[in-house]
């Protein structure tokens, strides 16, 4: 079963415009205060975005018989959740592009600088601030939005409790043990570590919140709280062995992606010196004298942008991209029969369409 690309990318932007109108109401905006507080909320938002998380959320409602428009409150709710992750990521690997734009904490800095009199050490104290201010109240937005399932449409008071529990709970120390353990791998050895602690690392940062929202709009569609029902199961493992899959190529893009379509650096996680697989499998494919060369640029934030070229090179000829590329395929293929238990409809199809997009992308 196969979808045409240009049907499910329709089929993502038509979702995507849903939840996006939906975050810019008018009644939200009133909320936030003041006008650079209120910018800081929307940067993002208002900038274009996959928005893959919440259409997976409604494609995984349809895909269980329920209504799309019960779950728009609870797509919305995951983007907003998935927009403060960015926004406290951004600052934590000090990145200054986001979706084509300035990333907040660099925005908000650059205000500072320009329109506030600040120095360049108080700006960019600011900067961190307001984009640590702005990610709180995101977070507290997303718990806001799912409310609205029950407040504003059919879904039982009890689901909707459920679901907010998981979020809070279970999906949020998960996430962040995954960026936690990003941060410290990226302090030790490369040699110290093996393929499934950073498979791990990666799905707790990215996987995760993709398993979430399949069985958040599973649960929605069947308006039930219970989290072992077959197909709500499904859907999750499908979602959280693609949002893996997702982060590996990722990773690829990061590395050799086009940062035009990309919106953001490409290059910063080697001076970042995250632990990739594709760092991994680089390693223990080169000689004393590449492994050198690649420890003396990873992890160094002064690194020229022909010491990145160089090791982008390396990266490519020892391996570590090819070997990357098969295993998110591999993943891929590992995830698409848990949809078995789904009947065949449209919805189905889009599932599966979106998971083969999420290993063949360039942006």
């Amino acid at each position: 079963m196969a979808t045409q690309t240009v049907d499910f990318f329709a089929e993502l932007e038509k979702r995507e415009k849903l939840v996006a109108s939906y975050l810019k109401t008018e009644e939200f905006k009133d909320w936030f205060y003041p006008d650079q507080i209120k910018e800081a909320v929307y940067s993002y938002v208002n900038r274009a975005g996959k928005r893959l998380r919440p259409a997976v959320l409604l494609l995984a409602c349809g895909a269980v018989g329920g209504k799309e428009e019960e779950a728009i409150p609870a797509a919305a709710a995951v983007e907003m959740f998935h927009t403060w992750t960015l926004v406290h990521d951004d600052l934590i690997d000090n990145d200054e592009k986001r979706r084509g734009g300035y990333t907040v904490h660099t925005q908000s800095s650059l205000i500072a600088k320009q329109h506030m009199n600040y120095t360049e050490n108080q700006a960019k104290d600011y900067g961190r601030d307001i984009a640590i201010l702005t990610g709180d109240i995101q977070q507290g937005w997303a718990v806001s939005l799912l409310c609205d399932c029950s407040l504003k449409g059919n879904v039982k008071p009890e689901v909707t409790l459920t679901l907010i529990r998981m979020l809070e709970s279970y999906v949020l120390n998960t996430l962040v043990s995954g960026e936690t353990l990003d941060i410290q791998f990226a302090k030790q050895p490369i040699e110290s570590f093996n393929p499934d602690q950073i498979l791990d690392m990666l799905w707790r940062k990215t996987g995760a919140l993709y398993e979430y929202s399949a069985k958040a709009g599973a649960m929605i569609g069947l308006n039930t709280t219970n989290t072992d029902d077959k197909k709500a199961v499904a859907l999750s493992n499908f979602t959280s062995r693609c949002g893996t899959a997702f982060q590996l190529q990722d990773d690829i893009l990061g590395i050799i992606g086009n940062e035009k379509q990309l919106g953001k650096p490409v290059g910063s996680d080697i001076r970042e010196g995250k632990r990739t697989t594709i760092t991994y499998y680089a390693f223990k494919n080169a000689s004393p004298q590449q492994k050198a060369k690649l420890k003396n640029v990873l992890g160094n934030h002064e690194a020229s942008r022909e010491e990145i070229n160089k090791v982008v090179q390396l990266l490519l000829e020892l391996g570590g991209i090819s070997e990357t590329k098969r295993m998110a395929q591999r993943i891929i293929g590992e995830a698409r029969p848990e949809l078995d238990v789904l009947p065949d409809s449209h919805y189905k199809e889009l599932l599966l369409a979106w998971a083969d997009f999420m290993i063949s992308r360039d942006f």
